[in-house]
């Protein structure tokens, strides 16, 4: 496993990170490419709630998630929105989104490529045998370690 930077003092320490820059991008690609998705926990309030109205949980395009992946890495993703097709809509309820993302994972997908916006936001492709299935456009996001799932203990 690639030894994860030093960006914080402690646990829950990490750096938010808001552009993809070079640097990033080459420890993403070390850290986390290629890597199982193995667990997520949606949140069902978003940072990105505190600029203006919060959505219903029917409507909530943008959400704040926790990306579990098989090395131990723990991707927080915030503001994130979640595309089946990068040509479609965002997929929208807090719920329905949910239960996509659990399915896509229970059947197995991967990390497959890391890539950017003309904004240098962060994009996740997460794949099954090379092919993409979800699109994560993430307007900040921190890299950290996980010792057990959700619900593990």
């Amino acid at each position: 496993m690639t030894e994860m930077p030093a960006n914080g003092n402690g646990p829950g320490d990490a750096v938010l990170q808001y552009h993809l820059d070079d640097e990033q991008y080459e420890i993403l690609v070390e850290t986390v490419a290629g890597e199982r998705a193995v667990g997520v926990a949606l949140w069902e309030e978003s940072i990105s709630d505190e600029l203006g109205e919060r959505p219903s949980p029917e409507t909530r395009a943008l959400f704040d998630l926790d990306l579990y992946l098989e090395n131990s890495v723990l991707l927080a993703l915030y503001g994130t929105s979640i595309y089946t097709d990068p040509e479609s809509d965002p997929l929208r309820g807090w719920q329905q989104t949910g239960r996509i993302v659990q399915a896509e994972i229970r059947e197995g997908i991967w990390l497959d490529e890391i890539a950017t916006t003309e904004e240098e936001e962060l994009v996740l492709i997460l794949s099954r045998n090379h092919r993409p299935r979800l699109y994560f456009n993430v307007s900040g996001w921190t890299v950290e370690e996980w010792e057990s799932l959700p619900g593990e203990q």
